[in-house]
């Protein structure tokens, strides 16, 4: 069977880009399981087309990259058949939609797969992105013409009125490099890790808080916070350290990849996700970064529910409350020495952790309802 992925994002950055890496995940998983998958995508200002063993620019995009991409796609897919189609939703268009319905025509059906739902929240702030916002929802009624079925990380059996397939954001874990730290850490120093594209609805000013209340009132384990990567909250996260007086215990590194942040990952304990879902009204998370740590073999600390420990109990999972309360530091240093002290050794912690992704965020197993329901139809 052949299959298109059909999707409008940029792949610039592949490297370090953490949703390119899920994509391509993606479709080695249909590749596996029988599938001839083509590829649309953006990268430098093009719009890229991968099929038949060879890839070609079709088309030029501007700072606006999604409509005009459409329209690029429009006239190079409009002749072309494929049996299914899996899209990776962007803000609908008449171009998109259009896109979409001369393929349904052509004979294929269509899964549509929204990171997050709802999105209303993502949406950036500006009279231009209004627009756009407003574009896309004049068409979610007409989205049950071309759209078979919706892949989402909500518990939402229904989304604009069409059936969902449930899944939980996977990833290749095979591309990820076990953290290499070893021997007995429990001591009274606790390295905690960030990484992110720093926005709001993270959250991270709360640990800074957290962090500053356990100091002032004389606490004695020395926690230090690695914070690696940019965005535009970095800026108040540095003016609260300074505030708090907290330098001598957060570092900011900026942007690393390769061998930089594997040295990273190796000398911290617990990865901390995000924060700060309330502020978007999300309070389920399926995060590509919460994989990325437990594939590491970092025990993670999260203040939205995350998918994967629904109904599971484990012991390398601590959820915060999901709101804007200072983060009670004590609870992570409890969560700590209750991991590392009944293991004992960190690369015991370390091989357990990456154990249990292997069994719950494998693109492999994650993938599984989509093919699924593919093979039956």
């Amino acid at each position: 069977m052949k299959l298109l992925y059909l999707s409008t994002w940029d792949f610039s950055n592949e490297k370090s880009d953490g949703v390119c890496k899920k994509i391509y995940a993606q479709v080695h998983v249909f590749e596996k399981n029988g599938f001839e998958v083509d590829m649309i995508y953006i990268k430098d200002g093009l719009v890229i087309y991968k099929g038949g063993g060879s890839k070609k620019a079709i088309g030029k995009v501007d700072n606006i990259k999604k409509t005009p991409a459409y329209f690029q796609m429009y006239n190079f897919l409009k002749n072309k058949k494929y049996n299914w189609i899996y899209n990776r939703y962007g803000m609908m268009d008449t171009f998109y939609y259009q896109v979409l319905k001369q393929l349904r025509k052509n004979g294929a059906k269509i899964l549509v797969e929204i990171p997050t739902y709802p999105y209303k929240h993502e949406k950036p702030k500006g009279f231009f992105y209004s627009l756009l916002f407003a574009w896309d929802q004049s068409y979610i009624h007409k989205l049950k013409k071309v759209f078979d079925r919706v892949i989402t990380y909500s518990r939402d059996d229904y989304i604009f009125d069409i059936p969902t397939i449930q899944v939980v954001n996977g990833i290749n874990i095979s591309d990820i490099a076990l953290a290499e730290k070893n021997g007995n850490i429990l001591d009274d120093t606790i390295n905690l890790l960030v990484v992110a594209y720093m926005q709001p609805y993270h959250g991270y000013e709360r640990l800074l808080r957290g962090l500053k209340n356990y100091y002032a009132n004389c606490g004695k384990r020395n926690i230090q916070c690695h914070f690696v990567g940019e965005g535009p909250e970095k800026a108040l996260y540095e003016r609260l350290v300074n505030q708090y007086e907290l330098s001598d215990h957060v570092i900011f590194y900026g942007i690393l990849s390769g061998r930089k942040l594997d040295d990273v990952f190796n000398i911290c304990d617990i990865g901390i996700c995000t924060l700060g879902g309330y502020k978007k009204e999300l309070y389920l998370s399926s995060e590509l970064k919460s994989r990325e740590f437990l594939a590491r073999g970092l025990p993670i600390v999260s203040g939205i529910e995350i998918d994967v420990f629904v109904n599971k109990n484990t012991q390398y999972y601590l959820q915060l409350p999901n709101d804007e309360t200072d983060i009670d530091m004590i609870r992570i240093i409890h969560f700590y020495d209750k991991i590392y002290s009944k293991q004992g050794n960190a690369g015991e912690v370390r091989k357990a952790v990456r154990s249990m992704a292997e069994k719950y965020i494998d693109m492999s197993v994650t993938m599984l309802p989509v093919i699924e329901y593919i093979r039956k139809e």
